[in-house]
């Protein structure tokens, strides 16, 4: 397995303490269960295709630098992070790694494959240590053989990534730099949820990942906080950005 390098800003003086850094208990499937079943997609899907979806997952455990699946694997399921934190990557044929996404509980992924039977488009690592949900091809294919209509019910996580890429394009791509990397800010730390971020939200990310999201340089990822910073609108913390003020993150360009 490749570790990824050890996410960090221009600021060490900033580390996040180590109270403050989220832990993981021993392994609860049925909490997993819950977790995944009350919020995301899952928890907007009828009862009886919840009962299915969570009866055939199985809950597994990555370490900071595991893959959850890589680039070129077959599709062997459908996944949903229910605590800790992946990151989404491509590999250059240089060997370079290109971030392109960090995802949060409780996202779902890996139904691009599973719609098309084609290998895996990107790598997803842990970040830190993190528990998934796995529901493996038979399973995913029992449920569909059985009812037809429940593709649909599959296809929507697509749909919800396809809008999410799509707002990303139009709201986020023509913006100048400092505008792009709020509302790319504002994003990570919404996930999945309609709900618009709180003061204090922390989204987990280095500069790196956000330049490769964002289209940018390190360096112009890098003017853009601390001009952000400079309004009193984020902090940066050691591999990690604090929402000071979303509201007017959000309103920045408008």
């Amino acid at each position: 397995m490749v570790k990824p390098d050890r996410p960090e800003f221009d600021r060490p003086e900033f580390d996040r303490p180590k109270h403050d850094r989220p832990e993981i208990d021993r392994p609860d499937p049925e909490r997993a269960a819950r977790l995944a079943a009350g919020r995301g997609w899952l928890a907007e899907q009828p009862e009886d295709f919840r009962r299915l979806v969570l009866a055939g997952a199985r809950l597994i455990e990555r370490q900071p630098g595991e893959y959850v699946y890589a680039m070129g694997d077959p599709p062997d399921g459908l996944y949903a992070l229910v605590a800790g934190r992946l990151k989404f990557v491509n590999f250059l044929t240089s060997g370079r790694e290109v971030g392109t996404w960090l995802t949060e509980p409780i996202d779902w992924f890996g139904e691009v494959s599973m719609f098309d039977g084609k290998p895996r488009l990107q790598s997803v690592i842990a970040v830190e240590r993190s528990r998934v949900l796995h529901l493996p091809s038979p399973a995913f294919f029992a449920i569909v053989e059985a009812e037809p209509r429940f593709w649909r019910n599959f296809a929507l996580i697509l749909s919800n990534h396809l809008r999410t890429a799509m707002r990303f394009l139009e709201e986020v791509a023509p913006e100048a730099s400092h505008i792009r990397i709020a509302r790319l800010l504002l994003m990570m730390a919404a996930g999945e949820s309609d709900r618009d971020p709180v003061a204090g939200a922390v989204v987990t990310v280095n500069q790196d990942h956000l330049a490769a999201t964002a289209g940018l340089s390190r360096q112009s990822v890098n003017k853009a906080l601390k001009r952000l910073e400079g309004a009193g609108l984020i902090e940066r913390r050691y591999g990690a950005v604090i929402l000071i003020d979303p509201a007017r993150l959000g309103e920045l360009g408008r």
